[in-house]
């Protein structure tokens, strides 16, 4: 917050405005400057439940505009401090608007509103919004300190939008901390960590390490004592060693993180963990992330971060915005330690393997044919940073619009570019996805591409149904629709839902071998085999014509016939110092049972294990599996790889 306090301004509201609504009648409780008084105190004092009451009373007493406005603001930041963002959000979009213009003396309480908006579009994952209100703070802001505070986030929030700004924001803060001889160690902490943060997602390693070990030293060294604030920067210095090639370093900080060192390492069972797919969002199967995320006491992820991705820009944010989807069984959190549930990282790539093929290339590609047909000029979006493409785009975009007779469909590309962009949000699809629609709609695009677009616009909201009433004369677009919806579910909701891919599968516009059947099909068949429905599964693989798919649809699980291990498997560092983790490993089953492909697609502790585990999958071999056609061979398949202690 900024000025005196969180409720210091209400004190200063326009006498004249206090006398007319304080003329309540004898028997009110309080007046509105007993009630001001009153609010202010409980705000102080941190008791954030009554000094809502109070400001709640007083909206509806206080008619003076700028008085209102401001009784509003505090409201909403009341809000903000017990975790009502949804209720919080509308009232501080109103009062950044309803504060009057000109009015400087206003101008902390409007910074303390675009602060609390940035918040909650970093919660979001709206980096990109997030990195802008914190930046327009930063502008408002006269004190030293709370200006440092803004651009610290600002920074924050541009890592993973365009990390080389970010780390100009850091440097503009560092010289005003230099400044500041009275600046407190928590905040010098937090420019290093920001520093170091920036530079780890530019690729500069050794200086990102140098950076972390400063915040280490910063939050008082390696110590036996680990709060969240120890926890994530010896993580983040771990991290950076690793990366940086210094595996010595990134163990020793890795011991005093406590990651690894606990009774139980596994929390993945009961989980529905769902990682993007390869291919899907722009993301590549080299593609490396990973992500910070807490576990709530419903099973629900309350907050997914990204820590590190392998490639500047929006990437790692598809991997946290698919972290937040998370769940777990209710009944199995009490399994999970209680400092996994309050912060775990976990090192991430996408699955290749989850049900087939995903049906968004259909629509994707049948949108690239019609720009194609319409003759559209490809637009390149150049820039460093999925910033700069971003304002690359919207400037042809005001360019396409500001031409006198317009140009449609070359508009419909440039907007499709920044709805496929891994930044774009519900508030930005709200924003450009109409005017994209309306473009279609007006040049009579054919349904499967005004799919693809209707994907874009809904695709953050992980719960939404694609409508299937725009899409019902046309089969190929209604079936995909109907795919869409079946893979959006949650794991454990599907072998509940068979009847969406029984009308796939059913609907006599499909040939036979349609992919869409197929992939009905294939999806039916996982569906069944994870019921125990082994017989029926085997059907349905069969009815595929397919001879090289996942394994659990073929049997529940191919046998292991050797997994050879030795003592180097678990490495030896590791050993010495009792550090424990475990990756799962995708791979393909070659026709003679020997893995092809191994992957690490999760890894605990971020950096250590990933590499040991494909060694180990590598060597392993399984049973022949009967195919169709007599071939043998499956895909998709995981395994769990565990680096446990002896007991």
């Amino acid at each position: 917050m900024h000025g005196l306090g969180a409720m210091a301004i209400l004190l200063s509201l326009p006498m004249a405005a206090m006398a007319q609504d304080a003329a309540a009648p004898a028997t009110a409780p309080l007046t509105v400057q007993q009630m001001f008084d009153s609010a202010s105190e409980a705000a102080v004092k941190g008791d954030h439940a009554r000094a809502l009451a109070l400001l709640t009373t007083l909206e509806q007493r206080v008619k003076n505009p700028r008085s209102l406005a401001i009784v509003r603001l505090r409201r909403a930041i009341m809000l903000t401090l017990m975790s009502r963002w949804e209720e919080a959000r509308p009232l501080l979009a109103q009062a950044v608007v309803a504060l009057p213009e000109g009015d400087s003396s206003l101008d902390a309480d409007r910074a303390d509103a675009l602060d609390a908006l940035g918040r909650l579009a970093q919660a979001d994952l709206d980096y990109d919004a997030a990195r802008l209100y914190f930046a327009r703070a930063a502008v408002l802001t006269t004190d030293p300190a709370a200006k440092v505070g803004s651009l610290l986030r600002e920074a924050q929030a541009g890592v993973f939008v365009d990390p080389a700004q970010a780390l100009t924001k850091v440097e503009e803060a560092d010289r005003m901390i230099l400044a500041q001889p009275d600046t407190s160690k928590a905040v010098k902490a937090q420019a290093t960590a920001v520093r170091g943060r920036a530079l780890l997602n530019l690729g500069r390693f050794a200086e990102a390490q140098a950076a972390f070990a400063r915040t280490v030293s910063a939050e008082g060294g390696l110590t036996m004592t680990v709060n969240y604030d120890d926890l994530v920067a010896r993580s983040d210095a771990a991290i950076a060693a690793m990366l940086a090639g210094n595996r010595d370093r990134a163990r020793n900080y890795l011991v005093y993180t406590g990651a690894g060192r606990m009774p139980t390492q596994d929390f993945t069972a009961g989980a529905d963990m769902g990682l993007p797919i390869c291919g899907e969002d722009g993301i590549r199967p080299e593609d490396v992330a990973v992500v910070e995320f807490g576990i709530a006491d419903n099973g629900t992820v309350s907050y997914a971060r990204p820590v590190y991705g392998s490639r500047p820009g929006g990437m790692a944010l598809v991997f946290a915005r698919a972290v937040k989807r998370w769940s777990w069984r209710p009944e199995d959190l009490e399994k999970i330690p209680a400092l996994f549930r309050f912060v775990t990282r976990l090192e991430l790539r996408c699955s290749t393997g989850e049900g087939g093929p995903s049906p968004v290339s259909g629509p994707q590609m049948a949108f690239r044919q019609w720009l194609d047909e319409k003759g559209a000029p490809h637009f390149e979006p150049q820039g460093e940073s999925e910033a700069r493409r971003r304002m690359a785009l919207e400037s042809e975009l005001a360019r396409l619009r500001a031409m006198p007779n317009g140009q449609p469909v070359a508009e419909a590309e440039v907007l499709a570019g920044i709805l496929e962009s891994p930044l774009s949000t519900k508030d930005q699809a709200a924003k450009y996805g109409p005017p994209l629609m309306s473009i279609l709609a007006a040049q009579s695009a054919p349904p499967l591409a005004r799919l693809w677009v209707d994907w874009l616009i809904h695709r953050a909201q992980w719960d939404y149904v694609v409508a299937e009433g725009p899409y019902a004369s046309d089969p190929v677009a209604r079936a995909t629709v109907l795919l869409m919806n079946y893979d959006r579910l949650p794991a454990k909701q599907k072998p509940q839902s068979q009847a969406v891919l029984d009308r796939v599968i059913a609907d006599p516009a499909l040939g036979k071998d349609h992919p869409l059947r197929v992939a009905a099909l294939t999806r039916r068949a996982s569906a069944k085999a994870a019921a125990q429905d082994l017989t029926g599964a085997r059907a349905d693989f069969l009815a595929t014509g397919l001879t090289d798919q996942q394994c659990s649809i073929v049997d529940a699980k191919p046998s292991l016939e050797s997994a050879r291990t030795f003592g180097n498997d678990y490495p030896t560092d590791m050993v010495n110092v009792g550090v424990e983790g475990w990756t799962r490993v995708q791979f393909d089953i070659a026709a003679d049972g020997h893995t092809l492909n191994q992957r690490a697609i999760i890894t605990y502790p971020p950096m250590i294990f990933g590499a040991n585990g494909q060694k180990i999958v590598a060597r392993a071999k399984y049973a022949q599996s009967y195919r169709p056609d007599g071939g043998l061979g499956c895909g998709g398949s995981a395994e769990m790889i565990r680096f446990k202690m002896p007991d």
